[in-house]
């Protein structure tokens, strides 16, 4: 890991001190082992002094830019699956087999996730020592727009071939090394880097990572990578950036950090923090650093409560400079490996908060050993993660419906911002199902007020389009009720009006006939929206049952089903 230290200068800092990178690497081919300082927190760092050059409101005015779209180098990629990939056997990191000696399963399941995602066309920022562009296993996936805070231009290419300036090309390769028949394969191989160079030959500036960070936000990046750290006494420029990125809702992605013996950072003595992994930032996620055996690597730093997942990190095959490969070992190889989860998850649900994207990464961890009680969740599964969608519906009979539903947009979590939990036994309100329907259908917008008790209600909107198109006629003259639970009998009702189901004369239900809906339900049987209440009999409907949001998610997807048909 690229590390900055701590300085001693009395407020307002003037100067920091910088330590050259904890992360060793062994070459490919083994012939040579490229040894570099083991990153401690005291004599196993070296330290230099540079000034400090401004604060992030000064560095706001220097970088801020009319910003455009990302230009995207162009490439001609024959298009293959990422298992196919020459060099995918050895990446363990994706689908572990027990290569190496190493544990079946003891991966992050990138296989399955790469069924639903590849990362297409997410942006994330590696904010390093640079990326080598022509890299055969990196061409396009390289913006062509990029910045060098440490040469002053817009060339972030590596300042030389070292290992140390290799770190960024390294990171990169991790995260989105493309299906090109060619080397590796990224964790999402369809994503593509926004290179900000902020390092140089092991060390870091604060400032030059404060500025990445800014013009990184500013120019769309939608992910953040920080294979940097260090200890300091407060956040900083650093933080402040980090805090500026949490405003426009970008995720960053930090390392633990490395030692010669991993560190606990839940016990680091007061006036002391990891910045930037360590960052108690809804939008900052802390990556420790697991082996091809599911155990912590002897490196990695740690803490229940500071680091929020693991990742694999150890002899992770990635792209070098000068066009090779290298197996790389730190959490600086975990981090960019949860930055790839991070940008196969904003592909396959656009849109979606940070504080959703960081907790559902949390939520499908796998939790091997003893990972579990040395970071706050376990070690990151992408399978998981892009298969699943909320932690509480897998002993649902609805959770195929709930997930497709999440997938379009048309239900969410019961717990913004998060919306990591569905709640399906649930009741459901008028209101919410204003929302759910109105979602569903589409009806059009329309500028009159219909109802005099959803004044600045979550519902108001919907329940206006759904009363303009005719859907509902409120619960009473001039009121929607939004409060009130609504029973099965109203479902039916709003579900055949905005389908328009045809009549019938098939009386499917024996408890209806009081309803004075009992056509509505008839309609929507009929049309196989709904099979009664009473499995396996089905003879009844319950007409005045309440609906939880479970039975809700059913009704809508086989109306969309239906539409779809």
């Amino acid at each position: 890991m690229l590390a900055i230290a701590a300085t001693t200068a009395p407020e307002p800092l003037e100067t920091v001190e910088v330590v050259v990178p904890a992360d060793s690497l062994v070459a490919l081919d083994q012939a040579d082992v490229l040894e570099q300082t083991a990153g401690g927190p005291e004599e196993h760092w070296v330290t230099i002094e540079v000034p400090l050059e401004g604060t992030v409101e000064q560095t706001l005015e220097a970088v801020s830019e009319e910003a455009g779209e990302p230009v995207f180098e162009e490439a001609s990629l024959e298009q293959f699956d990422p298992v196919d990939e020459p060099l995918f056997p050895e990446q363990w990191h994706h689908h572990n087999v027990g290569q190496g000696g190493g544990s079946a399963d003891a991966d992050i399941d990138t296989p399955t996730a790469w069924g639903r995602s590849t990362g297409l066309p997410i942006v994330v920022a590696v904010i390093d020592s640079g990326v080598e562009r022509n890299h055969p296993d990196l061409v396009g996936r390289i913006l062509a727009q990029g910045v060098d805070f440490v040469d002053g231009d817009d060339d972030p290419s590596p300042g030389s071939t070292s290992s140390d300036d290799a770190h960024g090309t390294m990171v990169s390769g991790v995260i989105a090394a493309p299906e090109n028949d060619v080397g590796t394969a990224g964790v999402a191989p369809d994503a593509r880097i926004m290179a900000v160079r902020a390092c140089s030959n092991g060390s870091c500036s604060t400032a030059d990572v404060a500025n990445g960070i800014i013009w990184a936000v500013d120019h769309h990046a939608e992910i953040i990578n920080l294979s940097i750290g260090a200890f300091l006494s407060d956040e900083g420029p650093v933080g402040a950036a980090v805090h500026y990125a949490r405003s426009f809702d970008v995720t960053v992605i930090a390392a633990a950090g490395n030692a010669s013996t991993g560190i606990d950072l839940d016990a680091l003595s007061p006036g002391q923090i990891l910045v930037p992994g360590g960052l108690p930032y809804s939008n900052v996620v802390g990556v420790a650093a697991t082996d091809r055996f599911d155990r912590l690597a002897g490196f990695s730093n740690y803490g229940r409560t500071t680091i929020d997942v693991a990742a694999p990190g150890v002899e992770i095959l990635t792209t070098d400079t000068g066009g090779g490969y290298v197996y790389a070992d730190g959490t600086s190889f975990a981090s960019p490996v949860v930055a790839g989860v991070a940008a196969l998850l904003l592909e396959a649900d656009p849109g979606i908060a940070h504080q959703e994207l960081v907790a559902r990464i949390k939520a499908f961890v796998d939790r091997p050993g003893i990972v579990g009680s040395l970071v706050e969740t376990g070690r990151v599964n992408a399978g998981r993660t892009l298969t699943r969608r909320f932690i509480d519906t897998s002993d649902s009979v609805f959770l195929a419906a709930i997930d497709q539903l999440a997938s379009i947009g048309v239900t969410q979590g019961c717990d913004p911002p998060v919306n990591i939990r569905f709640c399906p036994e649930n009741l459901v309100t008028r209101g919410q199902m204003a929302v759910f329907l109105t979602r569903a259908l589409d009806p059009p917008q329309t500028s009159t007020d219909f109802f005099v008790d959803d004044e600045g209600a979550f519902y108001e909107d919907a329940a206006n389009r759904m009363a303009a198109a005719g859907i509902t006629t409120g619960c009473a003259p001039n009121r929607y009720c939004g409060e009130q639970q609504i029973p099965r009998e109203q479902i039916a009702a709003m579900l055949f009006r905005g389908l328009d189901l045809p009549a019938t004369g098939t009386d499917s239900f024996v408890d209806d006939e009081a309803s004075a809906f009992e056509g509505a339900i008839n309609r929507v049987a009929a049309a196989g929206i709904t099979f009664g209440c009473n499995p396996p009999n089905n003879n009844r409907f319950c007409p005045v049952d309440s609906v939880t949001r479970g039975q809700m998610a059913g009704f809508i997807r086989r109306s969309m089903d239906l539409i779809n048909s």
